[in-house]
């Protein structure tokens, strides 16, 4: 047994009197001492957290490379050596294999009594530290099934202390069923500074060790003498502190601290061991965990809301993150929880029940310890018009002027071009007209957003006269300023204007650029060149090129691309006298770049742009371009291009999305797990019987390529599931998201509005894991 225990992740050396009384970890609470039952000294108080230095976060290891891995499994393997396993007597590996069948049979038969003499025994051996896995599990279990049985109330001190080393050990060896579980004991048991002083010992504990293991060796970013592999399908990060750690705290034991601050009503002790457990995704409440909470007694409804702010807080600590936790709100139109994540962020600021979020750095205080961001509010104005909910734009502006702060050019910009986007002309013109009298100038961009938007209303006089009071605006001694900001506006004027066929207007700006200023860029010259080779007449865009060579600027693929498509239409080798302007630029026809073109075909979203890329990948397929031939990026583009929109009838899409397939079989080259998710996607969305059954055949495929299944495989397997409603597929996928410990869902999909809604009338096992 001890032999085979040595092949699991053996734990650093754990100092098990974990439980002696210290002074930094008494807690100071403001409930009734003289109510606590007689247990273990150092469970009978709460931490006075606030005093605690933060702890030091270990070091990234989501950039070892093999030879780093190495290391590091060098690193893991060498603390077992470390105690002294080879110098075990056969006596003392006896006494181990003994001793666990014992503890585990005690436990079982709930003799307490027996189960610490055997514990007793481990401690006095030093064999603690070689309990595996297996073992961990056991005990756990145990542990929870005893809490289950026995109140705590009718354990005594020595007992209670005993499962609490059992249990702390167990949770810091990845077993955390025995932890939880004695920890909503004894909130069951009204005594939450016992469930605290639980959390805070197996939080030491856990981070002793890691600082230990970290100390033991520094793993190099890059062995020396090993090339960085090429990684195709490498976990993404989750936010934007990448050189810090993720959460070393299981969610469900930080649920269960959390609930015993809420039955202390502290939630500024909530708040803080949340932000010092640095936890990096949206934690729920378990189902059991909430049945578990007294209905009757408020509890239920403190600790959601505990909960629902304490996530709050976590993401708007971190811009990066929270930025990116908004577009991905965005991306899943979860209108309903980018609504309360807002609200609650507000509720944070206007601190009814509990502040904990300033504006300004002069508000921080012992209460209000975060600080909101700068882009706070053009963040959430953005991610409100991009969801088309104009209701909370107003409502968010409303709240800025309540809360005494003064919108930024950047917030009316956000404006701006969020009722340009949506063609609310009258809308744009108010705010422009506000903007005045607020005495607020505007800038490049505040004016390039105004010209837009009054040529999508397709009043492009006005829009001209607004680019001429542009033009009065930025001159500095005569000529324009040479900024991009001030370039960009003159792009988009002549990009709309050529748009509606108002070419001489247009080249008239550009003559005046190209004379005064601010010169024209290669966006400038691609905007001529694309509108000449849609219209067709080469003449001009031979004119446009010769310009651009005068100019002295590069070409990019964007121009190779234009000029591509545009001579197809009258030269069969229209191919070859790209590629040779290719070289004369400078630019290498090779894989890269041919890729890019055929990305940039695709995005034009039309059937004669299709013919033109699938062409190119035919000749590349055919080594008509040498050795550049197609990758795994190249397909990928083109399965991502073509199943995005409806632009191409779906059988064409189909057949397309097969032959792509068989292709990158043929050729042995690894699907992406973008490339996966995007065949899924388009398959459960074909509803004939065909559909799952190569949705299936993909999924399988992942499975067994051992593709990383990230947030988003899961997402749309189970939302293509439950849209079909095969409850039987999706609960096996369930199964299989358990079997690869997928907790950490990133949570705008764990709380995906499409999800709930399509799952709140139906009762099924896979519910529950969603939510």
């Amino acid at each position: 047994m001890l032999k085979r225990s040595t092949h699991h992740r053996i734990p650093l050396g754990i100092t098990l009197e974990f439980l002696v009384p210290r002074a930094n970890l008494r807690f100071k609470s403001s409930y009734d001492a003289s109510r606590s039952p007689s247990l273990p000294n150092s469970l009978s108080g709460r931490r006075n957290i606030s005093s605690r230095p933060p702890r030091a976060a270990p070091e990234s290891s989501s950039a070892l490379t093999s030879g780093g891995i190495l290391t590091k499994l060098e690193r893991d393997v060498r603390p077992f050596s470390e105690q002294h396993l080879s110098t075990l007597s056969n006596a003392q590996i006896d006494a181990f294999n003994v001793a666990i069948p014992g503890l585990r049979v005690a436990l079982g038969q709930r003799d307490l009594t027996k189960a610490a003499e055997v514990w007793s025994q481990l401690k006095a051996r030093n064999l603690v530290a070689f309990l595996g896995p297996a073992h961990h599990d056991v005990c756990a279990v145990a542990v929870r099934i005893l809490c289950k049985k026995l109140q705590l109330d009718e354990l005594s001190g020595e007992d209670v202390q005993l499962l609490s080393e059992i249990a702390v050990v167990c949770a810091i060896g990845g077993s955390s069923d025995g932890l939880r579980a004695l920890m909503l004991s004894a909130i069951g048991a009204n005594h939450p500074e016992v469930a605290l002083g639980l959390y805070h010992q197996y939080s030491d504990q856990l981070h002793e060790k890691e600082a230990l293991r970290s100390e033991d060796v520094k793993v190099p970013n890059h062995a020396p003498g090993v090339d960085h592999p090429a990684i195709i399908d490498e976990p993404p990060a989750v936010d934007d502190e990448a050189t810090s750690s993720s959460s070393l705290v299981r969610d469900d034991i930080l649920v269960a601290a959390i609930i015993a601050h809420a039955q202390l009503d502290s939630f500024q002790g909530a708040l803080q061991m949340f932000l010092e457990a640095n936890t990096r995704a949206s934690i729920t409440i378990p189902d059991d965990v909430l049945r578990s909470i007294p209905s009757g007694s408020g509890l239920r409804r403190k600790v959601s809301h505990y909960i629902r702010h304490l996530n709050a807080a976590a993401l708007i600590s971190r811009p990066f993150a929270l930025a990116k936790h908004l577009s991905n709100l965005v991306r899943d139109a979860a209108n309903l929880s980018l609504e309360r994540l807002y609200t609650t962020a507000i509720e944070g600021v206007r601190g009814e029940d509990h502040p904990w979020l300033a504006i300004t750095p002069d508000q921080l205080s012992t209460t209000r310890v975060i600080l909101l961001p700068h882009t706070f509010w053009t963040s959430f104005l953005k991610s409100f018009f991009a969801c088309r909910q104009t209701a909370l734009v107003e409502r968010l502006w409303d709240d800025m002027l309540r809360l005494g702060v003064k919108p930024d050019l950047a917030a009316w910009n956000t404006l701006l071009d969020g009722y340009g986007d949506m063609r609310s002309i009258q809308a744009v013109l108010t705010t422009w007209s506000l903007m005045k009298t607020e005495r607020m100038k505007p800038d490049a961009l505040s004016y390039r957003a105004v010209i837009a938007a009054l040529f999508k209303a397709g009043d492009v006089d006005q829009a001209l006269e607004v680019f001429r009071t542009f033009e009065r605006d930025f001159l500095k001694d005569g000529v324009p300023l040479d900024d991009s900001a001030v370039l960009a506006v003159y792009n988009t004027t002549l990009h709309s204007l050529l748009f509606v066929s108002r070419e001489e207007d247009a080249n008239v700006i550009k003559k005046k650029m190209q004379e005064i200023g601010p010169k024209p860029n290669i966006v400038s010259y691609n905007t001529f060149l694309r509108y000449y080779g849609r219209k067709g007449t080469l003449k001009p865009m031979a004119g446009v090129l010769q310009e651009l060579e005068t100019s002295g600027l590069k070409a990019d693929i964007y121009t190779f691309s234009t000029l591509l498509a545009s001579l197809l239409r009258v030269r069969p080798d229209a191919d070859r006298i790209v590629m040779n302007f290719m070289e004369k630029q400078g630019v290498a026809p090779d894989t890269t770049a041919l890729t890019a073109i055929i990305d940039h075909q695709l995005q034009e979203r039309t059937p004669e742009a299709f013919k033109v890329a699938m062409d190119l990948v035919s000749k590349m397929e055919h080594g008509k371009f040498g050795e550049a031939q197609p990758n795994a990026i190249t397909y990928t583009s083109i399965v991502t291009a073509i199943n995005h929109g409806k632009w191409l009838e779906q059988q064409v899409v189909d057949e397309c999305n097969r032959r792509i397939w068989d292709r990158m079989q043929s050729r042995g080259i690894q699907p992406s797990r973008t490339t996966y998710n995007v065949l899924l996607r388009t398959s459960l969305a074909n509803r004939e019987p065909e559909g799952l059954e190569y949705a299936m055949k993909y999924y399988r495929e992942m499975l067994r390529q051992r593709v990383y299944l990230s947030s988003d495989t899961w997402y749309i397997l189970l939302k293509g599931l439950v849209d079909r409603r095969r409850w039987d597929v999706a609960e096996e996928v369930v199964k299989d998201m358990r079997r690869h410990k997928a907790n950490n869902l990133t949570s705008s999909l764990r709380t995906s509005d499409v999800i709930h809604l399509a799952l709140q009338p139906i009762a099924n096992p896979c519910v529950e894991y969603i939510r």
